[in-house]
């Protein structure tokens, strides 16, 4: 299961970027430690919201801020190779990553929260929000969390909508600007949202990263992969002391770039990865399951109803990932055309375009 897999291999059971000729895959190379990452801060995720104590200031909210700088860190170094002619191809690639999944989900949330408690203004409110990507923009806390479909359920759906957002602003600053690809553009950007408390902050730390990273000066070698570690230990370290959010970015992309080693990913390490996606999109459904359950069968201890809630989310996250990840990524590459590649351009400003002005009504008028 370990060994080293062949282009065939990795294009049939897994769904690859390189098996499938996709060009997007030659701007990075392969990290088999960020497939780990991305599984454990998805069961972090998991776990926090399903009440299990975590250790201060290992929670949620600095495993989403982990997860928002490795997007700026690879997102942004696939655009520092990328040029004007490249983008249909850039929003292709993130719109059918990120939004087949992603909108399977708010069907299956939105569609349990209309049977099991009905449709109400609020229930359109908070899917337009999530529809259009401007949850994080509009959401209000803690409001929202009385306000949202099964009492704040898909509260971690704000996180989507940031990287959507980044999405589509990270290519107008670094293809359409003169000074986006420099590090002095995005060290401004990164101090300028440090300073409105944006959790846009982490992604900002982690283009900076990438574009500081030419020539391999973060992560080309041994000391260099030390030297984050120890600055992730002293950022982990002020975060404990000062839960603040420039020190949990700061951390965020320190250990992103220990953990990025070039080497060969295998099946298992690209299988834990291919489902932290589904994992975090759909870690309320083994919750939801075993409590149901739970309530009209069984008595389990606490420790028990965990393992159970852990275990079914991860079979939901494991077959979900199968029927509709994997197969996005093994598809995409013959899927595309410079035609659809534009539309799905034109789509995605579109409908954040309508999600800002509609939220912007929304709000002037009281909702």
């Amino acid at each position: 299961m370990t060994g080293t897999l062949t282009n065939r291999d990795v294009a049939t059971y897994l769904g690859s970027d390189k098996a499938t000729g996709n060009p997007e895959a030659a701007k990075l190379d392969a990290y088999p430690l960020l497939d780990w990452l991305r599984y454990v801060l998805a069961s972090i995720v998991l776990l926090d919201h399903s009440g299990v104590w975590m250790p201060h200031p290992l929670d949620a909210g600095l495993a989403v801020s982990v997860f928002l700088a490795l997007s700026g860190w690879l997102i942004g170094g696939i655009l520092l190779k990328s040029d004007r002619s490249d983008l249909p191809r850039f929003f292709f690639n993130r719109s059918t990553r990120i939004w087949a999944p992603y909108f399977t989900a708010i069907l299956l949330l939105y569609g349990v929260a209309a049977v099991a408690r009905g449709i109400d203004g609020n229930w359109f409110k908070y899917l337009f929000y999530d529809v259009t990507f401007t949850h994080y923009t509009f959401t209000v806390f803690p409001r929202a969390l009385q306000e949202m479909p099964l009492q704040g359920t898909g509260n971690h759906f704000w996180s989507i909508s940031v990287e959507e957002q980044f999405y589509l602003a990270a290519p107008l600053l670094m293809i359409f600007t003169r000074w986006g690809k420099s590090i002095g553009a995005w060290i401004a950007v990164a101090l300028v949202l440090t300073i409105m408390q944006s959790m846009f902050t982490p992604i900002a730390f982690g283009v900076a990263a990438a574009v500081l990273n030419r020539g391999g000066a973060l992560i080309g070698s041994a000391r260099a992969r030390w030297i984050s570690a120890l600055a992730a230990l002293l950022f982990m370290a002020c975060s404990w002391q000062w839960n603040v959010q420039p020190f949990r970015a700061l951390f965020s992309i320190a250990a992103v770039l220990t953990l990025t080693t070039p080497g060969r990913r295998n099946r298992v390490s690209i299988f834990f990865g291919g489902i932290s996606y589904p994992l975090y999109l759909h870690q309320w459904v083994g919750g939801f399951a075993v409590n149901a359950v739970l309530k009209r069968y069984l008595i389990v201890p606490r420790l028990g109803s965990l393992l159970m809630t852990y275990t079914g989310s991860v079979a939901v996250a494991i077959v979900l990932w199968w029927l509709i990840d994997r197969n996005v990524m093994l598809h995409r590459n013959s899927w595309y055309t410079p035609a659809r590649g534009r539309a799905c351009t034109i789509l995605a400003y579109l409908l954040v375009a309508i999600g800002l002005a509609g939220g912007t009504i929304l709000h002037f008028l009281g909702y």
